[in-house]
């Protein structure tokens, strides 16, 4: 099944420009998983590089280490219990609560529109979504339109505008859908017993003389969008306070976009140092488009909440109850899009208080305003 892919631009005004159906890829394109960097350009063969490492144990790690290691013993993700053991919260740390559906004016499409987090290729995704696609049609009665974005501030600004009712926001974007665009988060994609995804600080292993984020001082960084959580907002409250080392003063940095983009400016060496979300490299890697025993990781965080999946408050409740069954009541293991995403099959449901206090707590540590569309 083709479904019609609408291309929602940035900007206040935002344009929506129809594209048609793609093309099928051809095969190989994706989820060769090899890791080896062969045929990339890069050739610098350093694949041995981290022999010298201290053995990696998960559950005491000691860094640095390869990102081939963290890939190989697992230490992408956290685990399901992880999630599970989130201190419960009353009401968002910072920021308003989420829109409650009988405080808004009920609008009812004729057609939904979905949206997933922004990516460098669009068109990887473009038919992975059918199966989740298919089951909101089938929950809800409505066809659905999956949409391709370009910025996270395009799908903030597109549900503001109720061009978009169903989005999966990234972890840092989802406080700005939350107070901006009436975004209702319901639930987060995990496997039978992995969940979230971790910050990694990284550079090349040819920067032998970084091994810690105190020696990312002096060098030259790169980051995520200014909304990224772990591409920007967690390394700037995390940073200074266990490293003593703050971006933007004791490193320099330039605004890259997307994790893909960051990871590659670390691969091909435009860049030194930078924070990143291991999950969103690591499909970069295992598309083949970076060779992980050339990429060095120097710290990693706890887990942290990944993607979190968004319906618009003013959905009738019926749709909304819909939207939730096609994602919380089907196994979509041995999909492509479960294996797109580390293997995911299943969404679990979130609490939007509880699940994303800490990065709310990041969010009022960078002084960010989360009704400013201009801070997205």
């Amino acid at each position: 099944m083709c479904r019609r892919k609408v291309l929602l631009g940035t900007g206040a005004a935002m344009t929506a420009g129809l594209a048609g159906c793609a093309e099928e890829e051809e095969a190989g394109g994706n989820g060769t998983g090899n890791g080896n960097g062969n045929g990339n350009g890069n050739g610098n063969g350093n694949g041995d590089a981290g022999a010298d490492f201290e053995e990696f144990d998960p559950d005491d790690p000691v860094f640095p280490q390869t990102m081939q290691t963290l890939m190989d013993d697992g230490f992408v993700t956290g685990r399901i219990e992880d999630i599970e053991a989130f201190e419960e919260q009353d009401e968002p740390h910072y920021g308003d609560p989420v829109t409650d559906p009988d405080d808004i004016e009920e609008n009812d499409p004729d057609t939904l529109q979905f949206a997933l987090t922004p990516t460098e290729d669009p068109a990887l995704y473009a038919d992975m979504l059918d199966p989740l696609l298919d089951n909101i049609e089938e929950e809800t009665g409505y066809p659905v339109e999956n949409n391709m974005v370009d910025s996270y501030a395009a799908q903030v600004e597109a549900m503001r505008g109720d061009q978009l009712h169903i989005a999966g926001f990234s972890t840092g974007a989802v406080p700005f859908a939350v107070n901006l665009a009436d975004a209702v988060p319901f639930g987060i994609q995990v496997a039978e017993e992995d969940a979230g995804y971790r910050l990694w600080a990284i550079t090349h292993m040819d920067n032998e003389d970084i091994n810690s984020v105190e020696d990312f001082a002096g060098r030259t960084g790169a980051h995520g969008d200014p909304a990224s959580n772990s591409g920007h907002l967690m390394p700037n409250a995390l940073f200074p306070e266990q490293f003593g080392v703050v971006p933007g003063e004791d490193y320099e940095f330039e605004h890259v976009g997307s994790h893909e983009n960051v990871i590659l400016s670390i691969y091909h060496q435009d860049s030194e140092v930078a924070p990143v979300c291991s999950t969103c490299v690591t499909r970069v890697a295992e598309r083949g488009d970076v060779d992980p025993t050339e990429i060095k990781a120097v710290w990693a965080s706890d887990p942290i909440p990944t993607t979190a999946f968004t319906y618009k408050a003013n959905l009738p409740v019926d749709v909304q109850e819909g939207i939730e069954r096609a994602f919380l009541e089907h196994d979509y293991y041995g999909t492509e899009f479960a294996e797109e995403f580390e293997g995911r099959g299943e969404f679990v449901e979130i609490d939007y208080a509880t699940h994303w206090h800490n990065i709310l707590v990041t969010h009022e540590d960078n002084d960010v305003d989360l009704t400013d569309p201009a801070e997205i």
